[in-house]
């Protein structure tokens, strides 16, 4: 009988942070070895689409699994839906990105579509060189800001094959990490009568993805004057190893820290090590958050040393294949406009742990039925609802 409260306190939560958004040119030996090939295209109306992932293949990186996580989401989307699903690894290098997508560009046969990421602001001229080439494109996860949105101007406007961008809500990531964590602290009566003291490691200065959840961050902190401050912010390069570092080092100039804000889960982990060297003890005398779902992350909220995991972002790539699919069948997700942004985070704490691991502890993303999601497949849905709650209902 107790599984049922623990599971409506779950979707609550994740309710209230989710809601409505809306034949090849010649290759190394090396890059042959992180391209994932979909299923062969054997059927005229299959989809083609090619996916440039900016992340790491190995998933020892340091860097974490996220990215291969947003691949796995990928794949269980497409063969839902018949798509034939390229995707391409770039091992975190934004210059041999840009030579991929020229490499799909030079194919005879060019796929359908290609969604790229924005990462340490690259996209412009993927975008740039896609729609050159006549292939549409679709920006996700990173999109344009500052100088370079005025730039690249709005999706079907100065570039008519880039046809939208989906980008989660960073800043809502960010904040809510800090929130928790900052909370934690006061609950554990650590800070009693005491500004409590945090430090950040954010990813990068230059990913907007980084950019928006440190100023998210900053929105939290704002909440609490004068009984919270940021002492620094540290950029860890999304490493668990740098974030380690970084965290002994930080803790011995701020010895009076409390709290540490972290932009992902492998630099969360980095910081629980590093507060551990530093005789510190995560989750009593010290709280720490961080984001992604990683399982190992997970693990740690299970063992109280991880205060929250922020997460559901890595299923981004699924739901831009469900606007193609659509898109692609006569269906365009323009109503609800071309530069989408959905709060699609959810955030899993000691709360609900146990229940998310019940149903998803496996990873097998297959037991979802993502042809409820496609407005072709389902002629009266009218809004896209790609919430954490919708993913989790049966």
């Amino acid at each position: 009988m107790k599984g049922k409260p623990i599971l409506l306190c779950m979707l609550a939560v994740l309710l209230l942070w989710s809601g409505w958004c809306a034949a090849s040119s010649p290759r190394t030996k090396q890059e042959k070895s992180v391209v994932e090939q979909g299923a062969e295209h054997k059927d005229g109306d299959r989809i083609r689409v090619t996916f440039i992932n900016p992340g790491i293949s190995d998933p020892k990186n340091p860097t974490g699994g996220f990215w291969l996580s947003v691949s796995a989401f990928m794949y269980a989307v497409a063969e839902q839906l018949d798509i034939d699903l390229e995707v391409i690894y770039s091992e975190r290098d934004h210059i041999r990105m840009q030579r991929q997508v020229r490499e799909v560009v030079s194919r005879p046969v060019h796929p359908d579509y290609l969604i790229v990421v924005n990462e340490k602001l690259a996209a412009d001229e993927m975008v740039r060189t896609a729609d050159r080439a006549g292939i549409k494109v679709f920006v996700m996860l990173n999109t344009f800001v500052g100088d370079q949105a005025e730039s690249m101007g709005l999706p079907r406007k100065k570039y008519s094959h880039w046809i939208g961008s989906l980008i989660p809500n960073n800043r809502l990531a960010g904040y809510l990490i800090a929130k928790q964590i900052i909370e934690a602290a006061q609950l554990q009566g650590k800070t009693k009568n005491r500004l409590l003291k945090v430090f950040a490691i954010a990813g990068d200065p230059v990913t907007q993805a980084s950019v928006e959840r440190v100023d998210g961050l900053w929105q939290a902190v704002g909440e609490y004057p004068p009984k919270a401050e940021v002492e620094q912010v540290f950029f860890g390069q999304w490493r668990t190893d740098n974030a380690m570092q970084k965290t002994q080092l930080a803790l011995l100039r701020y010895p009076e820290t409390r709290a540490i804000w972290a932009a992902n889960d492998p630099m969360a982990i980095g910081a629980i090590r590093g507060a551990i060297a530093a005789q510190r003890t995560p989750g009593q005398d010290i709280f720490i958050g961080g984001l992604n779902w990683d399982k190992a992350a997970l693990n740690r909220i299970k063992d109280g040393s991880l205060a929250i995991s922020v997460g559901g972002h890595f299923m981004t790539g699924g739901w831009t294949l469900i606007l193609l699919y659509d898109y692609h069948h006569g269906k365009d997700f323009i109503d609800e406009g071309a530069a989408l942004q959905c709060p699609i985070f959810g955030a899993l704490t000691r709360k609900n742990i146990e229940t998310f691991l019940a149903k998803f502890g496996d990873r097998d993303w297959t037991q979802i039925d993502f042809k409820k999601f496609s407005k072709v497949l389902n002629p009266g849905l009218r809004h896209y609802n790609f919430s954490a709650e919708a993913v989790i209902a049966p």
